[in-house]
């Protein structure tokens, strides 16, 4: 039987869930109790077995994500090999959108060359299984509602994009000194 490892923490905005294949993160949930992180990560793995993991990179840049000190969620290497190519290229250029920046879905659409999809953008967003790292939050609708989110809704979206200003303005803050 395969194997994830997992870790559950806490942040100012909730409990954090990851699980890890050998390859790298696969899922990775923000919820607001420590048994509805198990619960999703429990549910995200039927078929595997689960060990705590010993790994603190993860942890430790997810924490500094949220605690708002940096950025750095791009060095966690990623593992979403049974995905499709077209969720892929979605999310790919999802990772590409600036921190503290929001972009369209049909920009989106338009990055990965199918200017029409962009409802199935909507669709690939709503289904990423690593949130925060692959920054579906930064997506939003063409008239500048926020849209959904399968992270906790529009209330989270925000917060995480509120997140990124205070990154953004810390790390300028530091280069200036």
């Amino acid at each position: 039987m395969s194997k994830y490892l997992y870790d559950i923490f806490y942040t100012r905005f909730g409990w954090i869930g990851v699980l890890n294949s050998f390859k790298g993160l696969r899922f990775c949930v923000l919820k607001k109790t420590a048994v509805q992180a198990f619960a999703a990560l429990k549910a995200e793995s039927i078929g595997f077995c689960l060990a705590p993991s010993t790994e603190t990179h993860v942890k430790v840049t997810l924490q500094n994500y949220m605690a708002g000190i940096e950025d750095n969620v791009r060095s966690i290497p990623i593992d979403l090999a049974a995905k499709s190519t077209f969720y892929l290229s979605a999310w790919e250029a999802c990772r590409n959108i600036p921190l503290g920046e929001t972009r369209s879905y049909a920009w989106v659409a338009n990055e990965i060359g199918q200017p029409k999809s962009y409802r199935a953008i909507g669709r690939a967003m709503a289904c990423n299984p690593i949130l925060i790292v692959i920054p579906c939050h930064r997506v939003i609708r063409s008239d500048g509602d926020p849209g959904g989110y399968s992270g906790g809704g529009p209330e989270v979206k925000n917060i995480l994009l509120d997140l990124e200003t205070e990154i953004r303005s810390n790390s300028r803050s530091s280069s200036l000194s």
